[in-house]
């Protein structure tokens, strides 16, 4: 089981890259962290976002940088494809695009943004996830879908290697359900039963996919789950952690 670290929010920079080197160094396969403006705790200032990947990929040597996720509605398909890019460029390929159809509503109304029902965000996921497939090729492309088109739309340079689209399907069994036909890897939360039916519907799909688990909160069974999981499938676990970020000494003998 390869094990990833999620961070919990916080504006401590100093304390970020400190946890963010220490688990590059310890063996631990991935770093990721929330990306929002906000939630209702003012007391969690969020350092996230794109500059903050930029900065931990020249900061460290081997650790993948993985967000536990973009949220798609907050952004537009060219900025994906150039800040994704740009990333793999400066990583050396070592960032994967963690990104999610869009469930944080409250955010969303804050900024003015629209909130679609759900297939029609689900949908619209899977129509930026062909178009920013297209656009990594380093070609014009003009696409027209029903919630995205683009007319000789272009980002260069491109990936160093094919980027990694890691799909969180939190609890969604429907976005699941699509995302099995586009993703290179499908996140959901840590329930069993849900895990079972991700499992199953990527045996379903006959194609290379991988299963990722998050863990927001512990159980006190980490291990027993933890080989409960592999077990059902999946191959990497994000374990979220919070500020000073003590446990990751505690979690080093987790990791592969």
């Amino acid at each position: 089981m390869r094990i990833g670290v999620n961070l919990g929010p916080t504006g401590n920079w100093s304390a970020i890259l400190a946890a963010v080197q220490a688990a590059d160094a310890q063996g631990f396969d991935a770093v990721s962290f929330l990306d929002h403006f906000h939630t209702d705790n003012l007391e969690w200032p969020y350092i996230s976002g794109w500059s903050l990947y930029g900065a931990l990929a020249l900061s460290t040597k081997r650790i993948k940088l993985v967000p536990m996720v973009i949220d798609r509605l907050n952004y537009l398909p060219g900025v994906l494809a150039k800040e994704a890019a740009v990333l793999s460029i400066l990583s050396a390929g070592r960032f994967e695009l963690g990104i999610g159809a869009g469930d944080y509503f409250q955010e969303a109304r804050a900024w003015g943004l629209p909130i679609p029902e759900a297939q029609t965000r689900i949908d619209g996921l899977r129509e930026t996830i062909l178009v920013l497939r297209q656009i990594w090729t380093g070609q014009k492309i003009t696409f027209t879908g029903e919630h995205i088109q683009l007319l000789e739309a272009a980002s260069t340079p491109v990936p160093v290697t094919p980027m990694r689209v890691v799909v969180g399907a939190g609890k969604s069994r429907r976005l699941i359900q699509s995302a099995v036909t586009y993703a290179d890897e499908i996140n959901v939360y840590a329930d069993d039963e849900l895990i079972r039916f991700a499992a199953d519907q990527i045996a379903a799909a006959q194609r290379p996919l991988a299963l990722s688990v998050y863990v927001w909160d512990w159980p006190e069974d980490i291990q027993e789950k933890l080989a409960t999981w592999q077990a059902l499938g999946v191959e990497r676990t994000f374990l979220t952690i919070w500020e000073p970020f003590n446990s990751l000494a505690a979690m080093a003998n987790l990791a592969d």
